[in-house]
């Protein structure tokens, strides 16, 4: 994730060293899959991940796309919303024009805080549809009753949170583990067990990360499929289901896939024509495995046909 005048710095935000270049990057792939898996924008959170590991004070709506690899309109939305949400924040920068992006050090409190906004507002539209509803129309009064009641209760709530979250940031960490053995949200996302084989993907690319994209159970049923398929075929493979999944072109395929554009468009190319799609999806179906298996691999397979349909151009 490179230079760019508009933050403020000179610096690279990523390091000099490749290592550290591919645990930034795979830090943002990982964290937007961790959103896109809870029902959030995948997006949403490679934005707000790419605030958080960068180490300059804001960064622009330009920045974001160039080194996120997706289109300005795609950045101009995820920003929107996250802002909406209080996850970042707009940042005025005197004599410059465009748009610039930051995150609080403490971005959670900030959502939690500003989370109060988008409560009191459900409120208000309960009551009002209360207010509008028959005397007889007992079922959607009992059930907005309680959704005006959960609303007005969580948010009741929100003090005690934020204060208990200072009292906790207040508190000596050590890196000791909680009794219980419990961990933040998402602690386990990007770490990678001991005995994860090497060479999942691509000798670059995070097993994690692989795995998400490219599952055994899926490269299971793709391999008999794909005539001498090797380790390689699995890294193009991987690199082409992230490139349907999200929404960057083929020339913007990160480098740490370990496989060029050209390629990757190739392949895609090539198992289009032959109908591999839909066959590796009746495979993945017929064999009854994990049912999010099932439907990544059908996701993936309507993102081929839209592709396809669009002419697949690189």
């Amino acid at each position: 994730m490179g230079d760019d005048a508009d933050t403020g710095t000179a610096r690279n935000t990523q390091g000099r060293h490749d290592t550290g270049e591919w645990t930034r990057q795979s830090f943002v792939e990982e964290i937007g899959l961790v959103w896109e898996a809870a029902g959030s924008g995948r997006m949403d959170g490679r934005v707000v991940a790419y605030l958080l590991i960068t180490d300059v004070p804001y960064v622009s709506s330009a920045e974001l796309a160039r080194e996120l690899r997706v289109s300005a309109a795609s950045v101009s939305l995820a920003t929107r919303r996250l802002v909406e949400a209080g996850f970042i924040r707009r940042h005025a920068v005197p004599q410059k024009r465009g748009h610039y992006f930051r995150v609080d050090d403490d971005v959670w409190g900030s959502f939690l805080a500003g989370e109060r906004r988008h409560l009191d507002r459900q409120e208000q539209l309960a009551e009002e549809a209360l207010a509008r509803l028959g005397p007889d129309e007992e079922a959607p009064r009992r059930r907005l009753g309680y959704m005006r009641d959960y609303m007005r209760w969580v948010r009741g709530s929100h003090h005690d949170l934020l204060e208990q979250w200072k009292a906790y940031q207040a508190r000596p960490h050590d890196g000791t583990p909680e009794p219980g053995g419990a961990r933040g949200p998402g602690a386990a996302a990007g770490t990678v067990p001991a005995d994860t084989p090497p060479g999942r993907s691509s000798n670059v690319l995070g097993a994690a990360l692989a795995g998400r994209l490219l599952p055994d159970g899926l490269w299971e049923a793709a391999e008999p499929l794909l005539p001498g398929a090797h380790e390689d075929e699995r890294a193009a493979l991987t690199a082409v289901v992230h490139v349907l999944t999200s929404g960057c072109g083929w020339q913007q395929l990160p480098a740490h896939f370990g496989v060029s554009h050209s390629t990757a468009h190739r392949r895609f190319t090539a198992w289009t024509a032959d109908g591999f799609w839909q066959r590796w999806l009746t495979a993945v179906s017929a064999a009854h495995g994990d049912p999010a298996d099932l439907a990544w691999c059908k996701l993936v397979t309507d993102e081929a046909v839209i592709r396809r349909h669009r002419g697949g151009k690189v």
